[in-house]
């Protein structure tokens, strides 16, 4: 794939053993920001490469929450790589896990659509996976995709981990890959934004050393200190320069 195809992947994923704090731990809160819709603006240096955005909304009878992550190329961008991306699931509003999650791509003239569906029911010690490209797989228990993980680490331990300094490790099954998302807290600082100056807790998903990255912390992603936890700015060091993706609207009708 193309190197803004891998920008724009790293970007959706931000964001989401001892003495770790282990996410598949059972009694935590289910994850709730119905409503909620963040849109970004991408940035390669000084141009403006792409727009991303992420929203969930409740269901009429309160059941799933449907999370959306999306990414497209800029219009100028277009004539060199015409992308459009989008991530999205259906979150059980019992148990904070997924039931459902898709993932679509159209790259100029290739299209990839997959299903995913989780079955947590048909065994005890166990979710069987079923994905339309790869088929069965035998996984966790209480695994996530992307986008739960990252609702469930902004709900349950974006805050406890600042306190402690400790890493976060969320499994999911992501790409049709079991993927361990380790989060490290990295201090406080306060970020410029079109609404003012904003106490912010600093985050590094921890990246792989090779094909994009030096280090193992050329990621980071600022939350709002509040209750909303808002990630209001990402930044991937790449080798071959710097993307940002800087929070351009926030908009949540419940608060």
């Amino acid at each position: 794939m193309m190197l803004v195809y891998r920008i724009i992947i790293l970007f959706i994923i931000l964001v989401v053993s001892n003495p770790d704090i282990n996410s598949q731990d059972a009694g935590f809160k289910v994850p709730y920001y119905s409503g909620e819709k963040i849109n970004y603006n991408l940035k390669y240096g000084i141009f403006n490469i792409g727009s991303a955005s992420i929203s969930s909304l409740l269901d009429p009878k309160g059941e799933t929450c449907i999370i959306k992550a999306e990414a497209k190329s800029a219009k100028w961008m277009r004539i060199f790589k015409d992308l459009d991306y989008r991530f999205e699931c259906s979150m059980d509003m019992t148990t904070g896990l997924p039931n459902t999650a898709i993932r679509s791509l159209r790259d100029g003239r290739y299209n990839l659509y997959n299903e995913v569906i989780f079955d947590r029911y048909s065994r005890s010690d166990s979710t069987i996976v079923l994905s339309q490209m790869s088929g069965e797989h035998i996984v966790a228990k209480n695994i996530y995709d992307i986008l739960t993980g990252f609702y469930h680490f902004r709900m349950n331990f974006l805050k406890e981990s600042a306190i402690s300094g400790e890493e976060v490790v969320i499994s999911t099954f992501f790409t049709d890959e079991l993927w361990d998302l380790r989060i490290r807290y990295a201090g406080e600082e306060t970020i410029k934004t079109d609404n003012g100056e904003l106490a912010c807790y600093k985050f590094n998903p921890v990246t792989v050393i090779g094909r994009f990255f030096h280090h193992d912390n050329d990621m980071a992603v600022w939350f709002t200190e509040d209750d909303t936890s808002i990630p209001v700015k990402i930044e991937l060091n790449l080798i071959l320069g710097s993307i940002k993706g800087e929070l351009s609207e926030y908009q949540n009708p419940t608060l």
